[in-house]
């Protein structure tokens, strides 16, 4: 999951909670908080760290998920888990209203508050990627194909394989539907789970 989904995973877990902030700002710490979970962390904040790390361990077994990535040539596929996970967030920004009762753009406006007021818990690299999330409301953006093809882009950069940017773009494209599909079984799964976990480990989230 990408950051849009990991926070809206967030809210929707706490859903039933009066203060669901550190879950969702977890969703988004777990990007960038590695390793052993500081011990002086809030426990509220932990948890939504940890909820982020139990949903990647679950979807990466997640089974429509890997067919997903099996959609992609061969030769792109070992990196097919990250494009898979940016271009999930295309597609739950463009059918917003089918998951979240508030829009998009309030949704992630609040979102940057939430983060901002657990800045002090993010390393630098994530504290400079949420100010230019912020100021290009960047979360809000990935309705727009343009921004995920720029990411695209970006992670072909970060795997020192550039030249595989314009490929994975175009062969994005070709299968949106087919990754759109998969999306619409595979996410309701990993928010149910998402659910469950909190109902089972998440003091003081417990759900009644």
């Amino acid at each position: 999951m990408n950051f849009l989904a990991h926070c809206l995973i967030g809210a929707e877990a706490g859903r039933l909670q009066p203060a669901r902030g550190p879950l969702i700002a977890g969703g988004f710490l777990g990007d960038f908080v590695k390793g052993t979970i500081p011990t002086d962390m809030p426990e509220s904040l932990a948890i939504g760290v940890r909820l982020h790390r139990r949903v990647d361990a679950y979807s990466n077994r997640q089974p429509l998920i890997r067919v997903s990535c099996e959609r992609f040539p061969a030769p792109l596929r070992r990196f097919a888990p990250v494009f898979v996970d940016i271009i999930a967030d295309h597609v739950l920004a463009c059918a917003w209203s089918d998951h979240h009762d508030a829009s998009l753009d309030v949704f992630t406006g609040d979102v940057y508050d939430v983060i901002e007021s657990h800045r002090d818990w993010l390393p630098e690299p994530g504290a400079e990627f949420l100010d230019y999330a912020r100021d290009t409301d960047l979360f809000a953006r990935y309705r727009h194909w343009s921004v995920i093809e720029r990411s695209l882009h970006s992670v072909a950069r970060r795997i020192r394989r550039p030249e595989l940017g314009a490929e994975v773009a175009a062969v994005s494209v070709e299968l949106l539907d087919d990754l759109t599909k998969d999306f619409d079984a595979y996410f309701p799964d990993i928010l149910r789970h998402a659910r469950e976990w909190i109902g089972e480990h998440g003091q003081p989230f417990r759900v009644r």
